[in-house]
């Protein structure tokens, strides 16, 4: 559904998708994205993957969107249309990060502080990620 979205539609209307996917089938997602060959994807993927204090298997895929909102803040509208799916650590860590875009723009400074703190208790290296960019 993902890839047919993009061939479709482009990467804007695709990104909920894939999105979703990521967190559902970390192995399906980099499978979809080879076969995308997409450039601003596969630039994003780079830096992920330089980047990432995972594990250092394709399961780390998983955090995938959660890390592209600490570089690509713009494409939280297109991220909050995921349907929520397994509620997992790298699925809640995307949510989180979109509300601390959130809240960021509105200028709630003390949210801002306890859902950095549940951010980091999530994942240390996207916590940092995130902080580098602030």
């Amino acid at each position: 559904m993902a890839e047919a979205r993009y061939w479709l539609d482009g990467l804007d209307a695709a990104w909920p998708l894939l999105v979703e996917l990521a967190w559902l089938s970390p192995s399906r997602f980099d499978q979809l994205l080879s076969r995308l060959g997409d450039a601003c994807v596969n630039t994003l993927r780079r830096a992920f993957d330089a980047s990432c204090d995972g594990g250092g298997d394709i399961g780390d895929l998983a955090w995938f969107p959660a890390w592209v909102l600490t570089e690509k803040a713009g494409l939280a509208p297109l991220f909050r249309q995921a349907e929520p799916s397994r509620r997992n650590a790298p699925e809640r860590a995307a949510k989180v990060m979109l509300e601390l875009l959130s809240l960021e723009r509105q200028g709630r400074h003390h949210e801002l502080l306890e859902t950095r703190r549940e951010l980091q208790a999530l994942n240390r290296a996207l916590y940092a990620a995130y902080m580098k960019t602030r």
